[in-house]
């Protein structure tokens, strides 16, 4: 049966690389039925068929059907009352590279907090919590924020993890999912276009701010205030209301659509504009 099955699959892919605009609907319903029946069947049929690289109108057609789906999986988890925002950040990862899983977030997140545990067990108030965390991150982890991002790969989380580089709104993420992870009230927050962490030790009912592109510099609320009033800009009892993980998720969709507007990518634009439609505030 596996067989016959695999025969089928190379004779789909066989006739997507001559596929014509008057099939072509035709044949990517199959693959995405192909897909949907067992993912791991067609990804190693095409290994197999295609040894080096598959064909350019086959790897469209696949890329198409996963965002396709992704544009569905965006809307679920928008329809959430609280969505999580590390299924959001893994869901983004997907636009890239189809095949990431939760555990590709999951696993180096919960790898650093044991490593943080002990550390974070014997700190006794909130600044020490803090400057502990950004010895960990910048320090030991060597993480660094970069000022520009031109490759939409590197807004990938999984990716942002395993090469400790990337862009300030991956490591304020970064500093929101440790934390999540030890029970700490923390939010990010954009006090006048800069991303901040918000820390708060509700207990003493006191509030501490984190910078994650200066390597996680204790900020306190009346520094972020000074810092606005000394650049006349308005508003500022509304500098610390949190970003949801919806608008974290738009955010990032944003940031995809600057980089691909200056190569004038129109297929994966017509994607991303949609997805910033799924995800509402």
């Amino acid at each position: 049966m596996q067989a016959q099955d695999n025969s089928r699959l190379k004779a789909l892919f066989k006739l997507l690389e001559t596929e014509t605009e008057q099939y072509g609907p035709l044949l990517k319903q199959a693959l995405a039925s192909a897909i949907k029946a067992d993912p791991n069947e067609v990804q190693r049929t095409l290994e197999e068929e295609f040894s080096t690289s598959a064909p350019r109108n086959v790897m469209r057609m696949l890329e198409e059907i996963c965002w396709d789906d992704l544009a569905q999986a965006l809307a679920n988890f928008n329809a959430k009352i609280n969505p999580d925002l590390e299924d959001g950040l893994m869901l983004l990862a997907k636009f890239t590279s189809p095949t990431t899983a939760r555990g590709d977030i999951n696993k180096p997140l919960d790898d650093m907090a044991g490593e943080l545990r002990p550390a974070l067990v014997n700190a006794t108030d909130y600044p020490e919590i803090i400057a502990t965390l950004g010895h960990f991150l910048f320090g030991l982890r060597g993480f660094k924020t970069v000022p520009t991002i031109t490759d939409i790969k590197d807004l990938s989380f999984p990716r942002f993890l395993a090469k400790k580089s990337g862009s300030g709104l991956s490591m304020t993420c970064l500093y929101l999912c440790l934390g999540q992870r030890f029970g700490l009230e923390m939010d990010g927050v954009d006090m006048a276009g800069r991303l901040l962490v918000h820390v708060r030790d509700s207990k003493n009912e006191i509030s501490f701010l984190i910078d994650p592109l200066d390597n996680g510099k204790l900020l306190t609320e009346e520094d972020c205030r000074q810092y606005v009033r000394a650049r006349s800009l308005e508003n500022t009892q509304d500098l610390f209301v949190p970003l949801s993980s919806r608008l974290i998720v738009r955010r990032f969709i944003a940031n995809m659509i600057y980089i691909l507007n200056k190569f004038h990518d129109e297929r994966r634009l017509k994607y991303l504009r949609n997805y910033l439609e799924i995800i509402k505030n």
